[in-house]
C-alpha cells in the first residue's frame, strides 16, 4: 500500500474576507495566492510551508449550502507550540475552544468565525484505543500534564 501524505485542504466558506483573519492572525497561515474573482466563487490559498504553494484553500461558497467536514488536524512538535495555539485564540476572543486528550494526543479545538472546526494536536507517549476523549488543562505545565494524563488513561483502564 502506498503511503499518502495530506497535501492540502479546500473550505467552501461564506466569507473570505470574514474567515480569512483567522488563519492568518490567530493560526499563523501566509497568503501564497488568491484568484482573480471576487465574492462567489473567488479563491484564497494559504501555507505555513515555504515549500508547498497551499495547505489550505478558502472557497467562496458560490451557493454551496453543506459543509461535510467534521474537522481540519494539524499536528504540532509540542506542548509549547500547542499553548501557543491556545493564546492566540484567547487573545482573538475566540469562543467555545475545547482543550482534550484524546489518549494518544492532546489537542486544541478552535472554531473558524463560520464554526470550522480546527484541530491542533501533540502525539502524547502512549498509544490508545479511540474513541478515547477527556478534558485537559493546559495551564498545567509540561510534567504535570503528562502525569494528569496518565493517571486518567489508568483509572479508565486504556493502559496496562
Amino acid at each position: 500500500m502506498r503511503t499518502a501524505r495530506l497535501s492540502h485542504l479546500e473550505l467552501v466558506v461564506d466569507s473570505i474576507p470574514a474567515v480569512e483573519p483567522f488563519y492568518t492572525s490567530v493560526l499563523g497561515f501566509s497568503i501564497t495566492d488568491r484568484s482573480a474573482r471576487s465574492g462567489d466563487g473567488s479563491m484564497v490559498f494559504l501555507s505555513q510551508d515555504p515549500d508547498e504553494h497551499h495547505q489550505l484553500v478558502l472557497r467562496q461558497s458560490a451557493g454551496l449550502e453543506s459543509r461535510q467536514l467534521d474537522h481540519i488536524a494539524f499536528r504540532v512538535d509540542s506542548l509549547s507550540n500547542l499553548r501557543e495555539v491556545l493564546g492566540a485564540a484567547e487573545t482573538a476572543g475566540i469562543e467555545r475552544i475545547e482543550t482534550v486528550s484524546h489518549g494518544s494526543t492532546w489537542s486544541v479545538y478552535v472554531p473558524d468565525p463560520e464554526g470550522n472546526r480546527i484541530e491542533h494536536f501533540v502525539d502524547t507517549p502512549w498509544p490508545v484505543a479511540q474513541p478515547c476523549r477527556f478534558d485537559i488543562d493546559m495551564t498545567l505545565d509540561d510534567d504535570e500534564l503528562v502525569e494528569s494524563t496518565e493517571a486518567r488513561l489508568r483509572e479508565d483502564g486504556l493502559l496496562v
